[in-house]
């Protein structure tokens, strides 16, 4: 099995694509634990809840045309489509599409010190479930 080493993914957001502004991307999915124990019982029993998603990014920050400030900054507050390959190229079994639907909560215009890069980490909720394609 081949083992895959980020370093061109495809990430847009709002339709545009700013892979070459964002140094890291997670997806993260997990699923509400119901407890369903019942008196009687010796263990403890459970079910799956709701599913619960959100994604994380790490910016570097432009604020030129068609780029992540005037990208995000209006977006804030609002829902966007953002769609995420592990490569950039055609959407196959091997190189999957997540689209997702997400809440813009929040936004670092300017993050940085003297010296350094001005960046913007956040983690924005899913707004429902992520579709994975694989044609």
């Amino acid at each position: 099995m081949a083992k895959i080493v980020i370093t061109n993914p495809s990430i847009t957001i709002n339709s545009v694509d700013l892979k070459d502004h964002i140094a890291q991307v997670t997806i993260n999915t997990s699923v509400n634990e119901i407890q369903t124990t019942a008196f009687g019982s010796t263990a403890v029993t459970r079910a799956a809840g709701l599913l619960d998603s959100s994604i994380q990014l790490s910016f570097m920050q432009d604020y030129a045309a068609s780029n992540v400030e005037q990208t995000i900054y209006p977006l804030i507050g609002q829902t966007t489509t953002i769609v995420v390959k592990p490569v950039t190229g055609t959407t196959t079994s091997t190189n999957p599409a997540y689209s997702m639907s997400v809440l813009v909560t929040e936004w670092s215009p300017i993050n940085g010190a003297v010296g350094e890069l001005v960046t913007a980490d956040v983690t924005w909720p899913v707004d429902g479930l992520i579709t994975k394609s694989t044609a």
